[in-house]
C-alpha cells in the first residue's frame, strides 16, 4: 500500500526540476531536440510522485496538451474589464482507488474557478469528484482585472483523496500576462461628471466621488475619439430626479460648454430603495463636423443614499484584490462601484432614448452582425433594457442586467466584451484595446540555418487570447528542428541541407478556434 502524503517524498530527476522551475538549460535543450524527429512538436509531460510506483497527475488544456508543468496562462486585458476564463481538464491520479475527490485552490484572491466554488482573501477553492480512471473533468479559471500593468506568477494546487484515503497532490504554475497600459490614452472619449445636482450631501464625500469618477473613467477608456462637435453652454437639456427619488423631477441645462458626454450623478432617497440611470430623452444628439449622429449627449445616474434595495449603506472600496467582498445581494452592503457601473451603462448607452438601442429593443435582441459573430446569438433585450439571460462568451460573466448570473462568481460587476460590442452597435466607436485585437501571425519568413549549428527562430503571434497552440499542419521542419507548441519557437541543430516547406497554424485559447495558418520555408545551408 502507498504511504500517506505526510511520508511521501518527491523523487524527480534533476532535469525535470529544471523544466518545472525555469525551463531546460540550453545544453540540455539542444541535446534533447537533436534526438527528435523533424516534425515533432515539443509539448509537456506529466508531473509525478514516486513512493515505489509512479503516481501520475496530469492537467490538460483544450488542445489536449499537458500543462501540468508548463502551467496555465491567463490574460489581464487592457482596461478594467472582465477577462477571459481559461478552460482546462484535470485527470485523476493513476493507480488510485475510485471514487477520487479533489480540492482545487489557488494562492491569489483575484483568481476564481467556475461554479460551484468559493472566493475569498486567501484565494478560491473548488471541489471535484472523479468516478473512474477515464474521468476528465473540465474546470475554468479566471482572474479579476487589476490596474497595475504587471505580469503575475501564481499557483494552482490540486489535492486528491481516493477511496482508501490516500492523498496525492500536484502544483501547477499560473502565468498572468497583463496587457494594461499606464495612463489614459490621449484620444479617449470624454465623459464629464457633474455632481452639482446632488442635494443629499452623499457626494460631498471625496470617497463617494472617487468611486464614481473611477468607474466612469473605466467606461470612457474603451471609447475612441469620435471628432464630436462642442456642445455650447445652455444648449443641452437633461432631466434630473428630485431628492425624493422617482417621484418628481426638473430639467437643467449645461452651465459650461463640453465635448463628449455630460453625466449628472447625484443622490436620492425613496421607499423604492433603488438606484437608477437613464439617457436624457429631452437632450440633443451628438454631431461631428455639423452632421448629426444617432447618439445622445447627456444623462443621469441616481444613487440611493441608504443602500441598494436595503438600508445597509455602501461599500466604497475599489481595491482590485477585494473584488470578491460584496456580491451586491439584498442582505449585504452593496458595492457602489458595481451598482454605479451598471447604472452608468443605462445612462450612456443601454436606454430607449438612444435610437439604435430602441430599434434593437423593438426587434427583441441586439441584431448587430459583430455582436452575433462574437456571442453566437442575438442577445435578448427585456423590458428593463437588460440583456436578460445573456452570459458573455469569453469571461463567462453575466452581461448587462444579468450580472448576478454566469458560470463564474459574479461579486464585483465588470464591463464585459459583449457590453462593449453592444455599445459599439448603438453608435459608440471602440478603441482597439487588446480584447479587440484579432489573432495574427506577424512573421514574413524564418531565417536560414547552417547544418550542424544551433538554430533558433520565433513564430510571432499577436492578438486573441494569448495562450497559443502552434502546430505544423502541412510539410515538415528540417531534420533536427522542433517547434515548441506553447512558445512558437523553432530550435535545434539541423542535420540535413535543403529547403524545407511547411505550414504553421496558431490557435488562440478559444474553444472552436480554427486559428490562422501561414506557409513558409527554412533553408539549411552547408558549412561555409
Amino acid at each position: 500500500m502507498r504511504r500517506k502524503l505526510s511520508r511521501l517524498k518527491w523523487v524527480i530527476p534533476a532535469s525535470v526540476v529544471t523544466i518545472a522551475l525555469a525551463g531546460l538549460t540550453q545544453s540540455n535543450e539542444a541535446r534533447e531536440r537533436e534526438s527528435q524527429v523533424s516534425s515533432q512538436v515539443v509539448t509537456d509531460q506529466p508531473m509525478f510522485l514516486r513512493d515505489g510506483s509512479d503516481i501520475r497527475v496530469s492537467v490538460e488544456d483544450i488542445f489536449g496538451r499537458s500543462i501540468t508543468r508548463r502551467g496555465i496562462t491567463l490574460v489581464d486585458w487592457d482596461g478594467y474589464m472582465a477577462n477571459p476564463a481559461i478552460k482546462f481538464f484535470i485527470l485523476p491520479p493513476t493507480g488510485a482507488s475510485f471514487p477520487v475527490k479533489a480540492v482545487l485552490s489557488a494562492n491569489n484572491p483575484r483568481l476564481y474557478f467556475s461554479l460551484p466554488s468559493t472566493v475569498g482573501k486567501n484565494g478560491p477553492t473548488k471541489e471535484l469528484l472523479f468516478e473512474n480512471v477515464s474521468s476528465r473533468v473540465p474546470v475554468y479559471l479566471g482572474n479579476a482585472p487589476d490596474r497595475d500593468s504587471e505580469d503575475g506568477e501564481m499557483e494552482l494546487e490540486i489535492r486528491f483523496t481516493d477511496a482508501q484515503q490516500e492523498t496525492t497532490f500536484a502544483r501547477v504554475p499560473i502565468h498572468e500576462i497583463d496587457q494594461d497600459r499606464r495612463g489614459a490614452p490621449a484620444n479617449a472619449f470624454k465623459i464629464d461628471v457633474d455632481f452639482s445636482e446632488d442635494q443629499t450631501g452623499f457626494f460631498s464625500a471625496a470617497r463617494s466621488r472617487h468611486v464614481i469618477l473611477q468607474e466612469v473613467a473605466d467606461w470612457a477608456y474603451f471609447f475612441d475619439d469620435m471628432n464630436l462637435d462642442r456642445t455650447p453652454a445652455g444648449a443641452e437639456t437633461t432631466f434630473i430626479w428630485n431628492p425624493d427619488g422617482f417621484v418628481s423631477g426638473h430639467f437643467v441645462t449645461n452651465n459650461a460648454p463640453y465635448t463628449g458626454y455630460l453625466l449628472y450623478v447625484y443622490g436620492i432617497h425613496s421607499a423604492a430603495l433603488r438606484s437608477g440611470g437613464e439617457v436624457s430623452a429631452a437632450g440633443g444628439f451628438q454631431s461631428s463636423g455639423g452632421v448629426p449622429l444617432q447618439l445622445k449627449r447627456s444623462g443621469g445616474v441616481e444613487v440611493e443614499t441608504a443602500g441598494n434595495f436595503n438600508e445597509l449603506g455602501w461599500r466604497l472600496g475599489i481595491v482590485d484584490r477585494n473584488w470578491w467582498v460584496s456580491g451586491n445581494l439584498g442582505n449585504e452592503r452593496n458595492e457602489l462601484f458595481s451598482i454605479a457601473h451598471h447604472e452608468t451603462r443605462n445612462a450612456i448607452a443601454f436606454n430607449a432614448s438612444q435610437p439604435k438601442w430602441q430599434t434593437f429593443k423593438t426587434q427583441g435582441c441586439v441584431s448587430d452582425p459583430l455582436v452575433i459573430a462574437y456571442q453566437g446569438l442575438c442577445p435578448s433585450i427585456d423590458s428593463f433594457d437588460h440583456l436578460s439571460g445573456t452570459i458573455d462568451k469569453e469571461s463567462l460573466k453575466g452581461a448587462f442586467g444579468n450580472e448576478y448570473f454566469g458560470m463564474v462568481p459574479s461579486r464585483r460587476w465588470f464591463i464585459t466584451k459583449l457590453d462593449l460590442l453592444v455599445a459599439q452597435a448603438i453608435a459608440y466607436k471602440l478603441r482597439k484595446t487588446s480584447a479587440f485585437v484579432p489573432l495574427a501571425l506577424l512573421n514574413g519568413g524564418l531565417p536560414n540555418g547552417v547544418i550542424g549549428r544551433p538554430y533558433a527562430a520565433h513564430i510571432d503571434a499577436r492578438g486573441g487570447i494569448p495562450f497559443y497552440n502552434y502546430t505544423i499542419v502541412q510539410g515538415s521542419l528540417p531534420d533536427g528542428l522542433v517547434l515548441d507548441a506553447f512558445a512558437g519557437e523553432v530550435t535545434g541543430v539541423p542535420r540535413r541541407t535543403g529547403t524545407f516547406a511547411f505550414t504553421v497554424r496558431v490557435q488562440d485559447y478559444s474553444e472552436g478556434s480554427t486559428g490562422i495558418s501561414q506557409s513558409t520555408t527554412i533553408t539549411i545551408n552547408g558549412r561555409p
